[in-house]
């Protein structure tokens, strides 16, 4: 039997350069998950390894089918991760099921969202399903805050609510993974979001006048306002004020930046903004995975913020050149819908 030692921090500085190695091991009908080095756990960590070795094991089943096999050992003294659902997130059968705890003023665990049934949701109530995410997004950041702090539940509302707009338009994706965590005294919030859909760059191909060759460009252009995979000519006049605009993930990752920082994950390529700086790293990765940080002692009124990005980015977007630019963002990507 394979053993595979898993690293001790579940950060993005250790996992994104394990998600390499993992997908590189050779392939072996039996193998053996082992934590006994697990030690400092975060949101976006937790998720993103839970979703590698789903990944892993799917893969495993393809190729060995009733002969694979994916054991464990060492993980039972991480009290905080069994208690956020983690490893029941992959299948192991240990501690809290996936959103089982009922989180906090301080913490969302590892949580798992159908995406048909907020599609179904949506059909029930005769409305656009941003609307069902918003209230989903709401909710999340009124835990998180326990309500007390405005400015700061409306930030995390829209950024929640954009990225599973994202997810929910163009990842085709069946699920969408999060979890977060709020350290007040701290003035620093964690948000992470993740599907196992098509992947940015599959995404950013539907769009014939997007000129995209691999994922390294995908991930870039997506940061970038006004980049959809939806060409101009294929977004539905229906969604109204819903319409896609190509500017969620620039408005979302603009505000990390503020005192905060942004990674973002697909396919071979990762995206690390912090301040005015950004790097590439090498990952392996199938979906998209999404962690955000905030400086909660930055956050000013998100209609002020949103304004000023908005401006700077429809100017980038009219500075791009290119055919399929939306040169204004639509009128969701500006505020929320209580704002109207």
């Amino acid at each position: 039997m394979r053993t595979i030692t898993l690293p001790s921090r579940l950060t993005p500085a250790t996992l994104i350069p394990f998600s390499i190695e993992f997908n590189c091991i050779p392939e072996s009908p039996e193998n053996c998950l082992d934590f006994r080095n697990l030690g400092h756990v975060e949101p976006f960590g937790m998720l993103f390894l839970s979703a590698l070795i789903r990944q892993f094991a799917r893969k495993g089943r393809e190729n060995f089918g009733r002969d694979f096999k994916l054991l464990a050992k060492n993980f039972s003294d991480n009290e905080y991760a069994s208690w956020m659902g983690f490893f029941k997130s992959f299948g192991l059968n240990h501690g809290n099921e996936p959103g089982q705890a009922p989180g906090s003023g301080t913490y969302i665990p590892l949580t798992r969202l159908v995406v048909s049934r907020i599609r179904t949701e949506a059909r029930e109530e005769y409305v656009h399903h941003g609307e069902i995410i918003e209230k989903e997004s709401e909710r999340i950041s009124g835990v998180l805050t326990r309500y007390s702090n405005c400015q700061v539940a409306e930030t995390l509302t829209y950024a929640i609510r954009e990225i599973f707009r994202n997810v929910v338009e163009h990842g085709n994706a069946s699920h969408i993974w999060y979890a977060a965590q709020y350290w007040p005294t701290k003035h620093r919030v964690e948000i992470a979001i993740l599907d196992e859909g098509i992947g940015l760059f599959q995404s950013l191909k539907k769009n014939p006048r997007l000129n995209i060759h691999d994922n390294k460009q995908a991930t870039f252009m997506a940061l970038q306002p006004g980049i959809s995979g939806v060409p101009k000519e294929k977004r539905k006049r229906s969604d109204g004020d819903w319409v896609n605009s190509g500017y969620g993930l620039y408005m979302t990752s603009s505000l990390s930046q503020i005192g905060g920082s942004f990674y973002i994950c697909s396919g071979d390529t990762a995206i690390e903004l912090v301040s005015d700086e950004s790097s590439f790293i090498d990952c392996r990765y199938d979906g998209v995975a999404i962690r955000m940080v905030l400086d909660t002692g930055r956050i000013r009124a998100l209609s002020e913020v949103l304004d000023e990005l908005r401006k700077k980015g429809e100017g980038i977007a009219a500075r791009l050149g290119n055919l399929d630019t939306e040169l204004t963002a639509s009128k969701m990507s500006r505020m929320l819908i209580k704002n109207i």
